[in-house]
């Protein structure tokens, strides 16, 4: 088996899931031009499809650090990978809301052993503010005292 395979493995392993109780996952080499420049995965809704992005840091960090197998290792990235996995399947189950879906990916982080005072838990903490902070400022909303909001 790849080692992209054993890594998507090991997530689901982690979460508890087998693959026939999820949507199709899929891993792409590289990004897509049309992904965003930070996506570490995305969902398609129109095939109900989530694809995981290789060459992404959480997923290269995973991959790496797997020799066989026989056993998961670097256990911090395969749960970062996992809680992407919640991340992208709560965006084919009730849509676009990053909000949501982020909310979703922290509480899997937690679940899994990951609360708020670890590094992951922080970086997709920060992740969720910089994206609902931009898409406040695309629709003109811009949460400074004394204007719209």
């Amino acid at each position: 088996m790849s080692a992209a395979g054993i890594v998507l493995l090991c997530a689901l392993e982690l979460l508890g899931r087998s693959p026939d109780r999820l949507p199709p996952i899929e891993i792409l080499d590289e990004r897509p031009p049309r992904a965003s420049a930070n996506a570490e995965a995305f969902a398609d809704s129109r095939t109900g499809t989530i694809y995981l992005i290789a060459s992404a840091p959480a997923f290269r960090a995973a991959q790496a650090a797997q020799t066989s197998d026989a056993e998961c290792r670097d256990a911090d990235s395969l749960r970062m990978v996992a809680s992407i996995i919640v991340h992208e399947e709560w965006h084919l189950t009730h849509g676009p809301d990053e909000e949501g879906a982020y909310f979703a990916q922290l509480m899997a982080l937690q679940l899994l052993g990951l609360g708020p005072d670890t590094v992951p838990h922080a970086y997709v903490k920060r992740a969720m503010k910089a994206v609902l902070a931009a898409r406040r400022v695309a629709a003109g909303m811009w949460g400074f005292e004394g204007l719209r909001v």
